[in-house]
């Protein structure tokens, strides 16, 4: 260390701590998004693999082949539409705000009805 070091040679002890902390500190916050992508790298060998067993698999039980999740295409097979347009289309907002107060004031009318033909 003393050749790579800035610091005095009495304070070296310090210096190791410091980059052992460090190294933990990178490990825990590196540690855990790369054990997520091998657990995602096997899981998916898994099912490449599962898929092709005979008399178990999913191609002998005529099943699709396994994919990975598409952003444009959902589940049911429609085409997703992304687009900032929508999100900053205020009428779609307001349509929502008028059905919630249509179905506020069909609700107050229906117990108002209720009540009414309890009394009689």
């Amino acid at each position: 260390m003393s050749w790579f070091s800035i610091l005095p040679t009495n304070l070296t002890i310090l210096e190791t701590w410091i980059i052992r902390f460090f190294l933990l500190l990178g490990i825990m916050t590196i540690g855990p998004w790369a054990l997520f992508l091998v657990y995602d790298m096997i899981l998916y060998v898994v099912r490449a693999v599962a898929y092709e067993i005979p008399y178990y698999g999913g191609r002998a039980r005529g099943q699709r082949r396994p994919r990975a999740p598409s952003l444009v295409e959902r589940p049911n097979g429609k085409r997703r539409t992304i687009s900032f347009s929508a999100a900053a289309d205020s009428s779609s907002v307001d349509d929502e705000k008028d059905e919630f107060s249509r179905r506020s004031r069909d609700r107050s009318t229906h117990d108002e009805a209720v009540g009414s033909s309890e009394e009689d």
